[in-house]
């Protein structure tokens, strides 16, 4: 089982977050006609802000470069306890019932232990931040008010870097810190969720998409191994590192 923790949303959402409901609040309960939705059409720009929560996981490799026979290489799966995140987005409507976007998103993760080799790796708490590209198919308003609306839709990644600090632990004794700087990676993540139309400039989000890596975070590290003889030697490791999982987002956009 995965560790599953809500998000708490960063404190460089409250602004924006605060603009956006304050913006909106002022046609709360106003009644929006037959056809809520007809102002948010073909040239609509929008921005939005969202928080949510995750259930995330990361595949470490580690290989040996140094021809270590004893060492060899080794994978292993970690659980990663999300801390805080969120992220802040723009959109642009090219059809009524399509729209393209960009989206700036930080996470915050807590890993947690894993082997990969016979020692333990447990990892710092980090911070990553993710570019994405997005497209959203937008279905025709429903329900008796016709202010929800589904929407599905594929968003193109772009992660730089991930930089992490670890302890690994060997045996007792024998204990050691290092800091991994993977590189960048791409990933492609699936969409499907629902808006609510609060005003006609305000809307609520729900949805949900799962990120699947299209490579790894890599980078080489140097361990210093316990030899046997109460003493430690340097070898050279590759690293990669391939997160992955599925992220709930809750948000709200304001329709310019």
């Amino acid at each position: 089982m995965h560790a599953t923790k809500s998000f708490r949303a960063r404190e460089t959402l409250a602004l924006p977050l605060t603009a956006l409901v304050l913006s909106g609040c002022a046609g709360l309960g106003a009644p929006l006609g037959p056809d809520p939705w007809s102002e948010i059409q073909a040239g609509t720009h929008a921005l939005g802000a969202s928080t949510g929560w995750a259930e995330y996981e990361a595949k470490v490799l580690l290989a040996d470069q140094s021809g270590n026979p004893d060492l060899g290489s080794g994978a292993s799966t970690a659980d990663l306890d999300p801390i805080g995140g969120g992220a802040l987005k723009y959109n642009y409507f090219w059809e009524d019932d399509f729209s393209v976007g960009l989206i700036v998103e930080g996470r915050s993760f807590d890993p947690q232990p894993t082997a990969p080799l016979s020692a333990t790796l447990d990892g710092d708490e980090y911070t990553s931040f993710h570019y994405l590209l997005t497209t959203r198919w937008w279905a025709e308003p429903f329900g008796a008010s016709r202010r929800w609306r589904w929407f599905g839709g594929v968003d193109l990644a772009y992660t730089p870097e991930i930089e992490l600090d670890a302890t690994v632990i060997y045996a007792p004794g024998f204990i050691e810190r290092i800091s991994l700087s993977g590189d960048a990676y791409i990933s492609i993540n699936p969409v499907i969720g629902t808006s609510y139309l609060l005003t006609r400039r305000l809307s609520l989000e729900l949805g949900a998409f799962y990120e699947i890596p299209l490579g790894t975070a890599d980078d080489e590290v140097t361990l210093q191994v316990p030899n046997g003889l109460g003493q430690t030697e340097a070898n050279e490791f590759s690293a990669q590192v391939e997160p992955k999982g599925l992220i709930l987002f809750l948000g709200l956009t304001y329709y310019l």
